[in-house]
């Protein structure tokens, strides 16, 4: 089940030119601390895509430019707001859930459930109907591909490519919302009136690429997790929330972030030399046996801690409460509708990518 063994708090990774942050402390050093950045257009080795994308994405973003928009963006993901949201998530979920082994005793729990939930709940969140989730579905696996390691030329046209399809998508579905303001996520940016047109649609761009990426991995992930160790689903019904705090540790959605060294850092016994990319290793940290006893243990009883799994710093992943809620409405419904819910012959398919920790397929049986 571990995503990453942890070995070292901090190595040097020839195939990747950088050191990797493994250790739990060390990494929420990077993440958390002054004197790192993530921005692309600072970060020489970054991918062109990254440099080439509209402005006004929170992700690529380093303070002060990121302190006054996420001021701006924050209020539409506060608690309250999301829990405002948790009656449409809930119907999103039983839409899906309702006819999932309609076709046949067997299915593709990622196709047919896991990206579908994420989807129609961003879709329903900025009131884009059926023709915006067509949209976002078509796109959507292309553009996450940006935030690969070392992709491959066609992996860069054809994210750009989607970058840029949605953003034909969105502008005009901002333009008419700012004339006629509507109860939605869309409109409630606009209303702050000192955002951009932009700094909008970047952040709808990160919604889709990085929160719907992570919501399904997450459901996924956490599923497979539970189909493996059928004991853990007492513990999922009977406390959602900690269940999946625990399921973000030891099967966190995100393998990795990155980070551009601004000054000189004594990282792990190493020195950092200001100018030096290192690649934060978070399903390594998160089997960091100084930080969580019996790390490579899945156990939804344990006390939950901190991890990593949404970033950590000015970066902490806004939308971190909404893949939360998701996750503990999706999972436990998931389980009791589904008791005879088992793995379908062959091995789960995995997907190649070097940030991401989510399944291609899973093939499932229902009763």
């Amino acid at each position: 089940m571990p995503t990453g063994t942890f070995t070292e708090p901090v190595r040097w990774a020839d195939e990747l030119g950088s050191f990797v942050v493994a250790g739990f402390n060390e990494a929420s050093e990077v993440l958390r601390g002054q004197g790192w950045s993530n921005d692309p257009h600072r970060n020489p080795i970054a991918p062109v895509i990254l440099r080439a994308l509209p402005p006004g994405i929170l992700l690529f973003m380093d303070p002060p430019d990121h302190t006054r928009l996420r001021r701006l963006v924050a209020p539409a993901f506060t608690p309250r707001a999301v829990e405002r949201l948790r009656p449409r998530v809930v119907a999103v979920i039983d839409a899906v859930l309702d006819g999932l082994f309609d076709e046949g005793d067997e299915i593709d729990l990622m196709a047919e459930a896991a990206y579908l939930i994420p989807l129609a709940v961003i879709a329903e969140l900025l009131d884009v109907g059926v023709e915006g989730a067509e949209v976002f579905r078509a796109e959507t696996p292309a553009l996450v591909r940006m935030l690969e390691i070392g992709m491959s030329d066609d992996d860069l046209e054809r994210s750009l490519a989607a970058s840029q399809e949605l953003a034909m998508f969105l502008l005009p579905v901002l333009t008419e919302r700012r004339r006629h303001p509507g109860d939605d996520f869309i409109s409630g940016l606009l209303a702050e009136g000192e955002l951009t047109l932009d700094e909008v649609l970047g952040t709808c761009v990160l919604l889709l690429a990085a929160g719907h990426e992570t919501t399904a991995n997450l459901i996924g992930n956490g599923t497979l997790a539970l189909l493996r160790h059928p004991d853990q689903v007492p513990y999922l019904h009977a406390d959602p929330a900690r269940a999946v705090e625990e399921l973000l540790r030891a099967v966190s959605p995100v393998k990795l972030a990155v980070r551009l060294a601004l000054t000189d850092h004594e990282l792990g016994g190493h020195r950092i030399e200001a100018g030096r990319q290192v690649v934060v290793a978070i399903d390594e940290a998160h089997r960091d046996p100084r930080r969580f006893p019996d790390p490579d243990r899945l156990d939804l009883a344990r006390e939950p801690g901190p991890h990593l799994a949404f970033g950590a710093g000015h970066h902490f992943c806004l939308g971190a409460g909404l893949a939360r809620m998701e996750a503990a409405e999706a999972l436990p419904r998931l389980f009791a509708r589904y008791p005879g819910l088992a793995l379908a012959s062959g091995e789960p398919l995995w997907r190649d990518s070097t940030t991401f920790h989510g399944l291609q397929e899973l093939r499932v049986r229902g009763s």
